[in-house]
């Protein structure tokens, strides 16, 4: 009788992991009204594409070496795209938490800075969504998946010459 070692799936460990510990991040930069610096979302992207190269180097580590490019590419994909999809999800829910807190009155801006109640701040979120959350770490994804991909696997040779 043949014994059966089943792997773990690697991808919505990572990928939930990932999500939970950018989500973490985004609730503490807003308790501490840091979340306005530019640092803090280049700190959660930094968060991400970290998370998917690990995931990566784990499964290559977890196949014996042997695992190929494009399976390792695949697998960085995939928990890219759970990663993103969670906090996107989570953004837009945080959103419309806050915005429904602040409530909807349309407090106008003093000028200078916008209120949390601004309609061009209201307005200006999805694009925020759509360019920050979707776009950039996609691409971080993608080139943390293609970087860790190519990096691990060091021997590219697909045949034994004997």
């Amino acid at each position: 009788m043949q014994t059966v070692h089943t792997q773990p799936r690697l991808t919505p460990i990572y990928g939930l992991l990932i999500a939970a510990i950018s989500i973490v991040f985004t609730i503490i930069f807003y308790l501490t009204n840091h979340s306005d610096n530019l640092w803090t979302g280049y700190f959660v992207h930094l968060i991400l594409f970290l998370g998917v190269l690990f995931s990566v180097i784990h499964y290559n580590k977890i196949k014996g070496g042997g695992a190929s490019i494009p399976s390792l590419f695949k697998m960085g994909l995939h928990t890219t795209l759970l990663a993103v999809v969670i906090v996107s999800v989570f953004t837009i829910v945080f959103h419309l938490i806050i915005e429904s807190s602040a409530g909807a009155g349309g407090v106008p801006s003093d000028g200078n800075e916008l209120s949390d109640t601004s309609l061009y701040k209201r307005e200006g979120f999805w694009i925020f969504l759509v360019s920050n959350v979707l776009f950039v770490n996609g691409i971080l994804g993608l080139l943390a998946s293609l970087l860790g991909a190519i990096s691990v696997k060091r021997n590219q040779k697909t045949e034994k010459r004997t």
